[in-house]
């Protein structure tokens, strides 16, 4: 690099490489491998494990998961149904779980569209083993800053 002009390009190189640094968020993005052929990720899903977001796999393009048990367990419908014994399959117990579902669906969908995703499941999974992001941690402040009721009182 004898030429001054090519000294000027390196210094403001690394000066860009300073000045721009990656992002916060693309430090936890792992690339999507992609198949070969079609360019598309081959994903491995069931429809009824879809909490919110697209469901054909031919749409989703950055999906993420949550342990949806586990939050169901985590809101007050939830904890109320182990708390005082509810059958889950009683009039009261379907009626808790469908709200505790709906609770978990309406928080998941909030931190998937906050975040950038196109979609949760319950369960996906990738036939190259692409990394898929569990947002499960998210999802659990978010039902814990949630209002307490997310249904219509009964009369």
């Amino acid at each position: 690099m004898s030429q001054p002009w090519a000294r000027a390009i390196a210094q403001l190189g690394l000066v860009a490489c300073i000045a721009l640094p990656t992002p916060a968020s693309a430090a936890w993005t792992a690339p999507l491998r992609m198949d070969s052929d079609t360019g598309q990720v081959e994903w491995v899903i069931q429809a009824e494990d879809s909490v919110c977001g697209v469901v054909e796999a031919r749409q989703i393009r950055k999906p993420a998961k949550v342990d949806f048990d586990r939050l169901v367990d985590l809101t007050p419908e939830g904890k109320k149904i182990k708390k005082d014994r509810i059958d889950p399959d009683s009039a009261k117990g379907v009626r808790l779980m469908n709200r505790a579902k709906s609770r978990v669906r309406d928080a998941s969908a909030i931190i998937m569209k906050r975040q950038g995703y196109d979609s949760v499941w319950k369960d996906i999974s990738s036939k190259k083993g692409t990394y898929i992001t569990d947002l499960t941690a998210y999802v659990e402040i978010e039902i814990k800053n949630s209002p307490r009721s997310s249904a219509p009182a009964r009369p």
